[in-house]
């Protein structure tokens, strides 16, 4: 009875419910059960899945078998030789050459025997395929980035990242629970920082058994500055899958972490990104397939935040980044004005065809409410880029500011209006610090005025 699989992790913690609901996919019988585990790099896929494998051995009296697929090498495992290599666990000396051949006598040495099939880090549904073994009694289950959509009549579970508080016991595993329940507050910062992935909290853990003598908040503040160097595990991992995109996609994960606030629109990525809204919705489509973007909404994506620190430490060169926030800002400038001709905004920027469109003042303040995080970001974002539109991103503050009710982020409008009004004086003192970009919006015809114009109005009282 071939018994191959990995040892169970030493500190699995929570993921009750996703335990649960393997387990009973993997006991229900009759027809050959495939649950399929997928999600983004570092949250945990192979633990679970070893976790739960060694959980229902029992009910696998043929054998438990694991095979390391290797989805996100650049070279992953073929599928045929694979099979040779699970022909051998079962007892097979000779394997037959021809494809078909192996894949034939594969189900049948499984055909009457009740066994589990673990294939891990698959790169795609025709990898797995293969390797399914087809008869009543066994079962498969898969991890992979990929949602393994194509495979039929798999049960999917997309794995997330920790709640809080399994995060932190996880940490307590790592650096000790003495250590953590003294710094709680930091500790619980700390994992936050961590985003929760359980890969960056075990690196976290790590960092610190190894700085016995170093307090938790000192990490806690290197991570919430976008030290993400400090987990090298976490930027491994995250690599793996950036290497394996093609060109556009690759282009469009490092540029879109500069539009991410809570999330962004299909329109605002096609806007970032100067390509058709069909194409944008293709590529947007592929990184959340790979787990590299979450579909939060309909029509709605966003990064974790280490993907989005990771994204944003590989986002190109700087005119490249400035391209893509111009297009940003033009985007939400020009949807801003519409909703201002239908809600009462200034009559020098409202849209004047926006009501015979049929915007309806609903749909107007529906998509602000929406929007108005994400505007705030592409606004601090153009302030912080070197060459960004200063005057693009203050006009949009004027607009959004006379249409937010007061009880809607008055901190974040304050803290946009800042930024623009900092860059505001950096570009004073030194004009060359936002470069042509600035200076061919005065030439074609930018006042000063926007610069300014915004402050007052723009300045909501504290909360």
């Amino acid at each position: 009875m071939p018994y191959r699989l990995p040892p169970d992790t030493g500190d699995f913690v929570g993921r009750r419910g996703a335990v649960a609901e393997l387990t009973g996919v993997l006991e229900s019988g009759g027809a050959m059960p495939i649950a399929a585990v997928n999600g983004m790099g570092g949250v945990g896929k192979t633990t679970l899945a070893v976790h739960v494998a060694h959980a229902v051995r029992r009910r696998f009296s043929g054998g438990l078998l694991y095979v390391d697929l290797r989805g996100m090498a650049d070279r992953p495992a073929e599928p045929y030789a694979v099979l040779a290599g699970l022909l051998r666990a079962l007892g097979r000396r000779e394997v037959p050459e021809a494809p078909e051949e192996r894949a034939a006598l594969y189900r049948s040495e499984l055909a009457g025997r009740r066994v589990l099939v673990l294939l891990d880090d698959a790169r795609c549904p025709a990898q797995v395929r293969p390797l399914l073994p087809g008869a009543p009694g066994t079962a498969v289950l898969v991890t992979s980035r990929a949602t393994m959509a194509g495979l039929p009549g798999a049960r999917r579970l997309d794995l997330d990242v920790l709640e809080p508080y399994e995060a932190v016991a996880l940490l307590e595993s790592a650096a000790g629970a003495e250590r953590v329940a003294a710094e709680r507050a930091a500790a619980l910062d700390l994992v936050a920082a961590c985003g929760f992935l359980p890969l960056a909290v075990r690196g976290a853990g790590a960092w610190l058994a190894a700085r016995p003598s170093l307090r938790i908040d000192a990490l806690a503040r290197r991570l919430a500055r976008g030290r993400i160097e400090e987990l090298p595990a976490a930027v491994t991992c995250f690599r793996m899958g950036y290497d394996l995109l093609g060109r556009d996609e690759a282009r469009a994960f490092r540029l879109l972490a500069l539009a991410d606030g809570p999330g962004f629109s299909t329109g605002a990525a096609g806007a970032a990104l100067g390509l058709r809204p069909q194409r944008a919705d293709d590529i947007l489509q592929t990184l959340a397939d790979l787990s590299l973007l979450e579909s939060c909404a309909p029509d709605r994506y966003r990064f974790h935040d280490l993907l989005r620190i990771f994204a944003l430490n590989r986002s190109g060169a700087r005119e490249e980044r400035v391209r893509a926030v111009h297009g940003l800002l033009d985007y939400y400038l020009a949807a801003a004005r519409e909703a201002a001709g239908v809600l009462g905004g200034s009559p020098s920027e409202a849209g004047e065809g926006a009501r015979s469109r049929g915007l309806t003042r609903e749909a107007a303040r529906a998509w602000l409410f929406v929007e108005q995080d994400a505007i705030l970001t592409a606004v601090e974002r153009a302030a912080a880029e070197p060459g960004g539109p200063l005057a693009q991103a203050a006009r949009l503050l004027l607009i959004v500011s006379q249409l937010l009710d007061r009880e809607w982020s008055p901190r974040r409008l304050r803290n946009a209006v800042r930024a623009v009004r900092e860059a505001t004086r950096r570009l004073a003192a030194d004009p060359g610090l936002h470069g042509e970009a600035t200076l061919r919006g005065r030439r074609a015809g930018e006042s000063e005025g926007p610069f300014r114009a915004p402050f007052a109005a723009a300045e909501p009282p504290d909360a």
